[in-house]
């Protein structure tokens, strides 16, 4: 409910619902409102970023393209694309699979699990508590309680973004929500820093931790805790940190969750990709079947593809599914999900996606080339330019589906895809 961050304004967030929820202060319909703006904002910026690359370009006739004709954009009231109305959610709260809580001390200097309120007050590093976040479950929510009422008589500090010092950072949960045989499964990691401490009192801490969490929570779960040590995945790295002996050790429970989806059951490791929304995941996973036109001999190019949900998904409709994915442990995943619901077309390559896509491309036959369709779905910061050039040299290429997360993003890499070809730049130019 109300995350899209970008359209919430660059206040500053008083809250942690205001934190993870930018527009839960709205009404849901005018939530959606937001987003549609949001995501048409973006898009008019493709005709505008393809005129300043034109600019470059000596032979500008080139850019003269049907569909960013002046004509079809003022038809579209600037966007050079229809753009359909937002999907509404199936469930506007407590929804999240995923929550990374931070862990710090709020405004009062209280331990806190919950969400960052940014760095205030003469640098201090403020952390809202979790309660009240619309996107929060109650059973991640009941978790997040507990850690904080474990971590509050520690007499080893939370960690502190402003100095770098500090023991307990972070805490991962997630949750499966396609549950018929019982509670739900919560998956909590938590990160710790631990170098320069004593091992004795890093192990009583976090045996202690462990402890309390042997305890049943409300609502009840099926509980699973994992410690990593060294900072989480996509957190900065402060330089003057000392080196982790990092990895992320189960203590409790088991390494991963299921999930299902359309039928299908999925193992989630801790850092692997997975949508957050699993309702919403299983409506873009039945948008994109019918999209792709897909058939027998078809062949899927599953590009980022994380824990394999968009390539599974399809496998049964067409001849082969070939997934890319630079995230070891989510290969793993990839491959074990394939195996667990049977499928034997499927196969996944750990790799940067800039430098296996080129090499996949390369040893496809005559008659898989002819019959592929990729779908792109990479993270925030959008796809490697060395994808998009290879995706582009590629001929028989003539259907490719863009999953963004964030619209900007896409712009850029929309702007790469579709602009002429020239030596830097080989190949057909897409279409919108």
């Amino acid at each position: 409910s109300g995350e899209a961050g970008e359209a919430g304004g660059a206040a500053a967030a008083r809250t942690a619902a205001d934190a993870a929820a930018p527009l839960h202060r709205l009404e849901y319909a005018a939530q959606l409102e937001q987003k549609q703006h949001f995501v048409e904002k973006a898009l008019r910026r493709l005709p505008r970023e393809m005129q300043v690359a034109a600019r470059s370009d000596t032979q500008r006739e080139r850019w003269r393209m049907p569909w960013l004709s002046q004509e079809r954009l003022n038809q579209r009231h600037g966007l050079p694309c229809p753009v359909a109305p937002v999907l509404p959610a199936a469930a506007t709260h407590g929804y999240r699979n995923k929550c990374e809580f931070t862990i710090g001390r709020d405004e009062d200097g209280s331990v806190a699990v919950g969400f960052t309120l940014g760095t205030v007050r003469e640098r201090k590093h403020v952390v809202g508590r979790a309660d009240g976040v619309p996107t929060v479950s109650a059973e991640m929510l009941a978790a997040a309680r507990r850690a904080q009422a474990v971590l509050a008589e520690s007499p080893l500090p939370p960690y502190d973004k402003v100095s770098h010092e500090g023991f307990w950072r972070a805490m991962l949960a997630r949750q499966s929500f396609a549950h018929a045989d019982g509670p739900p499964e919560l998956l909590l990691c938590v990160a710790v820093q631990a170098a320069g401490l004593p091992e004795e009192q890093v192990a009583s801490e976090l045996a202690r931790l462990r402890e309390a969490f042997l305890a049943p929570l409300d609502p009840p779960v099926r509980l699973s805790l994992a410690v990593r040590r060294g900072a989480p995945p996509g957190e900065y790295k402060h330089a003057g940190e000392p080196a982790e002996a990092e990895g992320v050790e189960t203590v409790l429970g088991r390494e991963y969750i299921e999930e299902t989806l359309l039928g299908l059951s999925f193992r989630i490791s801790p850092d692997a990709f997975f949508q957050v929304n699993t309702l919403g995941a299983e409506s873009l996973l039945t948008l994109l079947r019918a999209q792709c036109s897909l058939g027998p001999d078809s062949v899927l190019l599953d590009v980022c593809c994380g824990t394999g949900t968009i390539g599974l998904a399809m496998a049964r409709s067409v001849k082969r599914v070939i997934g890319i994915e630079s995230n070891a442990q989510a290969v793993a995943d990839a491959a074990a999900n394939a195996a667990r619901n049977g499928i034997t077309n499927a196969e996944f390559i750990c790799a940067k996606a800039e430098q296996a896509t080129r090499q996949v491309l390369e040893r496809l036959t005559p008659s898989e080339l002819d019959s592929l369709v990729a779908i792109v779905d990479p993270p925030r910061a959008g796809l490697h330019p060395d994808v998009v050039k290879a995706l582009r040299r590629c001929a028989p290429l003539r259907s490719l589906l863009f999953v963004a997360c964030h619209a900007p993003a896409f712009v850029t890499n929309a702007v790469s895809f579709c602009r002429p070809t020239s030596p830097s730049f080989a190949g057909v130019p897409f279409e919108l």
